[in-house]
């Protein structure tokens, strides 16, 4: 597990650095770096819990299905924390990923109402005045209220994971933290 972990870290950090050649639309593939670099360690990060804790097999894929659809819908929230956040609500610079050239959810969303956008991505939001057209068009599209449906989706798919399981505290606080992520300002 920790091996694949690696593995999955360094995919989604490749596929963050190098522009979609695979034939996936922006989202299809944004989704998949996400997969890599954010969903994967937290699934398999609870799969290894419910594998040292000696789980059964339906255990182990509810807990690992509950953490990738908790790590996606974290990253989706955190991508639309970079457009509306401070930095000392967010603990980060806003636009941050902008800033490093980084098209997100709400920035592709945003692309499907301003075609413009597109362009913008294209050169990584390097020339003059890209980051501020950016965020201006996003904040006039639905590319924050559709990222945020998106990451209500991941967050029902976690409780839906985890809810497979018997009646406990523990499952009643991994739903409340699926919650929680969907629900975070920082």
């Amino acid at each position: 597990l920790m091996s694949t972990v690696v593995e999955h870290l360094v995919k989604g950090e490749i596929m963050q650095m190098k522009p979609s050649s695979s034939g996936l639309s922006s989202l299809e593939y944004y989704l998949s770096k996400n997969y890599y670099k954010t969903a994967a360690s937290m699934g398999n990060s609870c799969l290894a819990a419910a594998v040292l804790g000696e789980h059964t097999q339906e255990h182990q894929k509810a807990a690992y299905l509950y953490g990738t659809y908790v790590g996606q819908a974290f990253q989706l929230i955190d991508d639309a924390l970079d457009f509306e956040g401070s930095t000392s609500s967010i603990g980060k610079a806003p636009l941050a990923d902008l800033k490093s050239g980084l098209a997100t959810a709400p920035t592709i969303f945003a692309a499907e109402e301003y075609p413009k956008l597109a362009t913008l991505i294209d050169r990584k939001f390097d020339a003059p005045g890209d980051i501020d057209e950016a965020f201006q068009l996003v904040n006039q599209s639905r590319g924050l209220e559709k990222t945020k449906l998106l990451d209500r989706v991941h967050a029902e798919e976690a409780m839906e994971a985890i809810s497979k399981l018997e009646d406990s505290a523990a499952r009643d606080a991994l739903i409340s933290l699926a919650c929680k992520v969907v629900r975070r300002t920082r």
